[in-house]
């Protein structure tokens, strides 16, 4: 497969964080020691880890954040309708609620009458302990409010004007300096960047095009990145032959590397030992557990 195609299947996010009381390593280049990026950032909880909660929902994020306050929380906006910012991964409600359609042609008023949490089960559906119990899909504002401090992923997926929408709320909250940017488009990051060249952003395709390529074939000593972070997927790395010495690489250019989702002990275990900054999971308790259990005190590779 070219390296074209291996770009354009990428998906390039980030996940972060620190599970609560206890201290992870993160190779940085002379990162600002304010820096929310510059934190550790080893523990990320897949649309608010949908393994144990209801995805993309306040109760995820909420539940999530209390229990490990520095956790990266990654989701999905979209626009409803009429135009509101909404955190919901599928282009239908229908996997996720009890109802059905298409999220943009939904108003929010319609979107809000559904139950968010209705098909979810962690027992392969011999209980559904969320039904009825007034979970909805969620507003960006809401849950902007409901995550003042921490950390989060959010990919733009579809929706003309979204970009236009979702600034001002990032603005709002102040959150400008906690929030990294995603998505699939290079219309949507341009857009963003453009909009808010303040915030941090991930690798689109043309520039993770630009990056693979000047590792392997380029001028790498001459290469300047042009996002913070690089996401893949797990099947990518292991397809591609993406060495822990190629990831060393681009962390000393500042790149920071995350993996998704994983969530198996073996497949955490061993993209942590290959050096990754960020793991993304549906199963936050089950990562925090693994590097607490491997105590992952590492010193940093990559001189601060």
């Amino acid at each position: 497969m070219s390296l074209t195609k291996i770009v354009s299947a990428t998906c390039i996010v980030l996940g972060a964080a620190l599970a609560s009381g206890v201290v992870w390593a993160v190779d940085v280049v002379e990162a600002d020691a304010a820096s929310a990026w510059a934190r550790p950032m080893l523990l990320g909880a897949h649309r608010g880890g949908k393994g144990e909660w209801p995805e993309n929902t306040v109760l995820a994020f909420s539940e999530a954040a209390t229990q490990y306050p520095d956790i990266l929380l990654e989701g999905d906006l979209q626009l409803s309708k009429d135009g509101v910012v909404v955190v919901i991964h599928d282009r239908t409600v229908d996997r996720t609620t009890n109802g059905s359609g298409t999220v943009q042609e939904l108003t929010l008023a319609q979107l809000k009458a559904l139950d968010a949490g209705y098909h979810f089960s962690s027992d392969g559906g011999k209980t559904y302990p969320y039904r009825g119990t007034g979970i909805t899909i969620p507003t960006l504002d809401e849950i902007l409010q409901a995550m003042p401090k921490n950390r989060a992923l959010f990919e733009l997926k579809d929706g003309e004007g979204l970009v236009a929408k979702v600034v001002p709320l990032l603005r709002k909250h102040g959150a400008a300096d906690r929030i990294l940017i995603a998505s699939f488009k290079p219309e949507l990051m341009a857009a963003m960047r453009e909009q808010m060249p303040e915030i941090a952003t991930c690798f689109d395709r043309g520039g993770a095009l630009a990056l693979l390529s000047a590792l392997r074939t380029g001028d790498w000593s001459a290469y300047e990145p042009t996002a913070r972070m690089l996401s893949l997927p797990k099947r990518y790395i292991v397809q591609f032959k993406l060495t822990a010495e190629e990831f060393r690489k681009m962390q000393e250019k500042g790149v920071l590397i995350q993996v998704h989702t994983l969530n198996t002990p073996e497949e955490m275990d061993h993209f942590r030992a290959m050096g990754v900054d960020s793991i993304l999971t549906d199963y936050p308790a089950l990562l925090a557990r693994c590097l607490t259990a491997r105590n992952n005190q590492l010193e940093p590779r990559i001189k601060r």
